[in-house]
């Protein structure tokens, strides 16, 4: 499957997707208790920009080369799983990851550095999946 989409504008952004998670792997490799201030917001800032660099991608597909139109971000994820290129668990991942963003973004008081830091030692694995099937597809 070919995709009408800026091929340079998504690899960008995939490259800010991968260096975003391997900075993140990076401060998680450390104990939680060892993380500094900045460290710790490090990895917000991180999560941020994966999540926006994901709701980019998804809107670009949606609008580039199926011609839908998302009036929220989330719905241009939910129209790349309508279309086969997320599966169902990769949107729910994806979805939570953007729920994530909105939380750091708008409720960071509430956030629990501590939980997150616990969440991102996982692999990212629904990201790089979307991420790699999207760059298969402008290829």
């Amino acid at each position: 499957m070919s995709m009408n989409v800026n091929k340079v504008y998504v690899e960008r952004l995939i490259l800010d997707i991968e260096r975003s998670i391997e900075a993140i792997l990076s401060y998680s490799s450390k104990p939680y208790e060892a993380l500094s201030d900045a460290e710790r917001y490090a990895v917000r800032y991180n999560i941020v920009v994966v999540a926006e660099a994901v709701i980019a991608l998804a809107l670009h597909a949606a609008r580039r080369s199926y011609g839908e139109e998302p009036e929220m971000p989330v719905q241009a994820l939910s129209i790349l799983r309508d279309k086969g290129l997320i599966t169902s668990t990769d949107y729910d991942d994806l979805v939570r990851l953007y729920r994530l963003r909105n939380l750091l973004v708008h409720r960071y008081w509430m956030v629990d550095d501590e939980r997150i830091y616990r969440s991102v030692k996982s692999d990212f694995r629904s990201v790089r999946s979307f991420a790699e099937r999207l760059r298969e597809a402008c290829r």
